[in-house]
Protein backbone atom coordinates (compact mmCIF):
# COMPACT_ATOMS: atom_id res chain seq x y z
CA UNK A 1 0.00 0.00 0.00
CA UNK A 2 2.75 2.22 1.00
CA UNK A 3 4.25 1.51 -2.47
CA UNK A 4 1.04 2.41 -4.10
CA UNK A 5 0.81 5.57 -2.45
CA UNK A 6 4.55 6.98 -3.42
CA UNK A 7 4.07 6.83 -6.74
CA UNK A 8 1.23 8.88 -7.33
CA UNK A 9 2.83 11.35 -4.83
CA UNK A 10 6.07 10.85 -6.85
CA UNK A 11 4.48 11.79 -10.28
CA UNK A 12 2.39 15.12 -8.87
CA UNK A 13 5.90 16.14 -7.01
CA UNK A 14 7.74 15.93 -10.61
CA UNK A 15 4.72 17.76 -12.41
CA UNK A 16 4.18 20.76 -9.90
CA UNK A 17 8.14 20.70 -10.28
CA UNK A 18 8.43 21.12 -14.14
CA UNK A 19 5.31 24.14 -13.86
CA UNK A 20 7.62 25.86 -11.28
CA UNK A 21 10.28 25.70 -13.72
CA UNK A 22 8.68 26.51 -16.51
CA UNK A 23 6.64 29.35 -15.54
CA UNK A 24 9.46 32.13 -16.68
CA UNK A 25 8.88 30.71 -20.25
CA UNK A 26 4.73 31.39 -20.09
CA UNK A 27 4.10 34.32 -22.74
CA UNK A 28 3.04 37.53 -21.88
CA UNK A 29 1.28 39.72 -24.09
CA UNK A 30 2.36 42.95 -24.83
CA UNK A 31 0.96 45.53 -27.26
CA UNK A 32 2.82 48.33 -29.36
CA UNK A 33 0.98 51.64 -29.20
CA UNK A 34 2.42 55.48 -30.19
CA UNK A 35 1.96 58.81 -28.75
CA UNK A 36 3.35 62.27 -28.38
CA UNK A 37 3.74 65.31 -25.65
CA UNK A 38 2.13 68.44 -27.63
CA UNK A 39 4.11 71.31 -27.56
CA UNK A 40 3.30 74.71 -26.82
CA UNK A 41 3.88 78.32 -25.95
CA UNK A 42 2.90 81.66 -25.26
CA UNK A 43 4.96 84.78 -25.67
CA UNK A 44 2.09 86.85 -24.46
CA UNK A 45 3.23 89.84 -27.17
CA UNK A 46 -0.08 91.13 -28.86
CA UNK A 47 2.83 91.07 -32.03
CA UNK A 48 2.27 87.07 -31.91
CA UNK A 49 4.71 84.66 -31.39
CA UNK A 50 3.26 81.90 -29.72
CA UNK A 51 3.25 78.57 -31.74
CA UNK A 52 2.32 75.02 -31.12
CA UNK A 53 3.73 71.69 -32.39
CA UNK A 54 0.31 68.93 -31.74
CA UNK A 55 0.51 66.76 -34.70
CA UNK A 56 2.94 63.91 -36.19
CA UNK A 57 3.78 60.79 -37.81
CA UNK A 58 6.66 58.26 -37.55
CA UNK A 59 7.55 55.53 -40.21
CA UNK A 60 9.48 51.99 -38.30
CA UNK A 61 10.86 49.65 -40.71
CA UNK A 62 12.01 47.04 -38.31
CA UNK A 63 12.81 46.78 -33.82
CA UNK A 64 14.99 45.08 -31.70
CA UNK A 65 14.26 43.97 -28.29
CA UNK A 66 16.63 43.12 -25.59
CA UNK A 67 15.15 42.07 -22.18
CA UNK A 68 17.40 41.44 -19.29
CA UNK A 69 15.89 39.40 -16.59
CA UNK A 70 17.40 37.44 -12.94
CA UNK A 71 15.11 34.69 -12.92
CA UNK A 72 14.71 33.21 -15.99
CA UNK A 73 16.89 33.21 -19.40
CA UNK A 74 17.43 36.90 -20.97
CA UNK A 75 15.20 36.91 -23.97
CA UNK A 76 16.07 38.38 -27.56
CA UNK A 77 13.98 39.48 -30.68
CA UNK A 78 14.09 41.07 -34.03
CA UNK A 79 11.03 42.09 -35.91
CA UNK A 80 10.80 43.28 -39.44
CA UNK A 81 7.65 44.75 -40.99
CA UNK A 82 7.00 43.73 -44.44
CA UNK A 83 5.16 46.69 -44.71
CA UNK A 84 6.71 49.67 -42.90
CA UNK A 85 5.27 50.69 -39.89
CA UNK A 86 3.55 53.83 -39.53
CA UNK A 87 1.93 55.43 -36.48
CA UNK A 88 0.34 58.76 -36.15
CA UNK A 89 1.75 60.13 -32.71
CA UNK A 90 -1.49 62.64 -32.05
CA UNK A 91 -3.98 60.19 -31.89
CA UNK A 92 -2.42 56.53 -31.84
CA UNK A 93 -3.74 55.34 -35.07
CA UNK A 94 -1.42 52.76 -37.15
CA UNK A 95 -1.60 51.28 -40.34
CA UNK A 96 -1.10 47.31 -38.80
CA UNK A 97 -1.51 46.45 -35.36
CA UNK A 98 1.57 44.63 -33.37
CA UNK A 99 1.54 42.52 -30.88
CA UNK A 100 4.72 40.41 -29.15
CA UNK A 101 4.20 37.24 -26.75
CA UNK A 102 7.62 38.23 -24.24
CA UNK A 103 8.14 35.25 -21.57
CA UNK A 104 6.79 36.21 -18.05
CA UNK A 105 8.81 37.50 -15.39
CA UNK A 106 10.51 40.82 -13.66
CA UNK A 107 12.89 42.60 -16.26
CA UNK A 108 15.90 44.79 -14.41
CA UNK A 109 16.04 46.03 -18.13
CA UNK A 110 14.85 46.45 -21.25
CA UNK A 111 16.29 48.31 -24.38
CA UNK A 112 14.37 48.25 -27.29
CA UNK A 113 16.04 49.52 -30.84
CA UNK A 114 13.95 51.07 -34.02
CA UNK A 115 14.94 51.64 -37.30
CA UNK A 116 13.33 54.89 -38.16
CA UNK A 117 12.48 56.00 -41.66
CA UNK A 118 12.22 53.87 -45.59
CA UNK A 119 13.07 55.17 -49.08
CA UNK A 120 11.35 58.04 -50.12
CA UNK A 121 9.54 59.00 -46.86
CA UNK A 122 10.02 61.26 -43.44
CA UNK A 123 10.85 59.21 -40.60
CA UNK A 124 9.38 61.70 -38.31
CA UNK A 125 6.98 64.56 -39.41
CA UNK A 126 5.94 67.22 -36.86
CA UNK A 127 3.27 70.12 -37.37
CA UNK A 128 1.77 72.91 -35.69
CA UNK A 129 1.11 76.44 -35.77
CA UNK A 130 2.78 79.69 -35.48
CA UNK A 131 0.95 82.65 -34.82
CA UNK A 132 2.64 85.45 -36.47
CA UNK A 133 -0.11 88.29 -35.40
CA UNK A 134 -2.87 88.92 -33.71
CA UNK A 135 -5.03 86.81 -36.35
CA UNK A 136 -2.37 84.94 -38.87
CA UNK A 137 -1.01 81.89 -38.48
CA UNK A 138 1.23 79.83 -40.58
CA UNK A 139 1.71 76.02 -40.65
CA UNK A 140 5.08 74.88 -38.89
CA UNK A 141 6.53 71.43 -40.38
CA UNK A 142 9.50 69.13 -39.52
CA UNK A 143 10.98 66.66 -41.53
CA UNK A 144 13.38 64.23 -40.78
CA UNK A 145 14.02 62.32 -43.68
CA UNK A 146 17.13 60.29 -42.94
CA UNK A 147 17.34 56.17 -41.80
CA UNK A 148 18.42 55.91 -38.36
CA UNK A 149 18.62 53.55 -35.58
CA UNK A 150 17.12 54.44 -32.34
CA UNK A 151 18.32 52.86 -29.29
CA UNK A 152 15.75 53.20 -26.04
CA UNK A 153 15.63 51.95 -22.40
CA UNK A 154 12.03 51.25 -21.16
CA UNK A 155 10.84 52.01 -18.04
CA UNK A 156 7.47 51.51 -16.58
CA UNK A 157 4.94 54.12 -15.45
CA UNK A 158 6.24 55.14 -12.24
CA UNK A 159 9.83 56.06 -13.60
CA UNK A 160 11.65 52.77 -13.08
CA UNK A 161 13.48 50.70 -14.95
CA UNK A 162 12.63 47.59 -13.71
CA UNK A 163 9.41 46.29 -15.38
CA UNK A 164 7.14 43.35 -14.31
CA UNK A 165 4.98 41.29 -17.44
CA UNK A 166 2.45 38.71 -16.34
CA UNK A 167 0.93 36.23 -18.30
CA UNK A 168 -2.82 36.33 -18.75
CA UNK A 169 -2.68 40.35 -17.84
CA UNK A 170 -2.00 41.98 -21.26
CA UNK A 171 0.73 45.43 -21.03
CA UNK A 172 1.33 48.09 -23.14
CA UNK A 173 4.74 49.39 -24.73
CA UNK A 174 3.98 52.87 -25.43
CA UNK A 175 6.39 54.84 -27.89
CA UNK A 176 5.89 58.59 -26.57
CA UNK A 177 7.65 61.30 -28.48
CA UNK A 178 8.88 64.63 -25.68
CA UNK A 179 8.02 67.47 -28.14
CA UNK A 180 8.41 69.80 -25.49
CA UNK A 181 11.95 68.15 -24.45
CA UNK A 182 12.86 68.50 -28.53
CA UNK A 183 12.17 72.16 -29.29
CA UNK A 184 13.51 73.44 -25.53
CA UNK A 185 16.61 74.89 -27.60
CA UNK A 186 13.83 76.57 -30.25
CA UNK A 187 12.30 79.87 -28.69
CA UNK A 188 9.30 81.64 -30.70
CA UNK A 189 11.74 84.16 -31.77
CA UNK A 190 13.95 81.50 -34.22
CA UNK A 191 10.85 80.50 -35.59
CA UNK A 192 9.39 84.00 -36.13
CA UNK A 193 12.35 84.48 -37.72
CA UNK A 194 12.72 81.57 -39.88
CA UNK A 195 11.96 81.40 -43.62
CA UNK A 196 9.08 80.68 -45.41
CA UNK A 197 8.31 78.29 -48.19
CA UNK A 198 5.30 78.06 -50.46
CA UNK A 199 3.71 74.62 -50.23
CA UNK A 200 0.60 73.79 -52.90
CA UNK A 201 -0.17 77.59 -52.82
CA UNK A 202 0.27 78.08 -48.91
CA UNK A 203 2.99 79.65 -47.02
CA UNK A 204 4.34 77.57 -44.21
CA UNK A 205 7.56 77.42 -41.89
CA UNK A 206 9.39 74.43 -43.39
CA UNK A 207 12.04 72.88 -41.22
CA UNK A 208 14.22 69.97 -42.83
CA UNK A 209 18.19 69.57 -43.66
CA UNK A 210 17.89 72.45 -46.83
CA UNK A 211 15.38 74.90 -44.98
CA UNK A 212 16.32 76.51 -41.97
CA UNK A 213 18.72 74.45 -41.36
CA UNK A 214 19.29 76.22 -38.20
CA UNK A 215 16.26 75.15 -36.18
CA UNK A 216 16.62 71.64 -38.08
CA UNK A 217 20.20 71.15 -36.21
CA UNK A 218 19.09 71.72 -33.02
CA UNK A 219 15.97 69.19 -33.40
CA UNK A 220 17.56 66.82 -34.82
CA UNK A 221 20.43 66.80 -32.25
CA UNK A 222 17.61 66.20 -29.94
CA UNK A 223 15.53 63.58 -31.42
CA UNK A 224 16.74 60.26 -29.63
CA UNK A 225 16.98 61.86 -26.28
CA UNK A 226 13.47 62.94 -27.07
CA UNK A 227 11.91 59.73 -27.26
CA UNK A 228 10.87 57.10 -24.53
CA UNK A 229 9.68 53.52 -24.16
CA UNK A 230 6.71 53.53 -21.52
CA UNK A 231 5.64 50.06 -20.23
CA UNK A 232 1.98 49.91 -18.52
Amino acid sequence: MKNHLFIPIFICFVLLSSCEKDEPTLPAEVNLAFSMEPYHTETGLKAGGDFEVNQGTIIIQSLEFDGRRDQGEDYFFTKHFDNALQAELHNGNVNQQVFFDIPQGVYNRIEMMFSLGQEGENAICLQGLFQQGSLDEVPIVFEYPFTENVRIKAKNKAGNEQIVLKKNNPSTATVLVDIPFMFQLVNPGMIQLAETTIVNGEEIILINPETNTDIFNLLATRLEKSMRVIFE
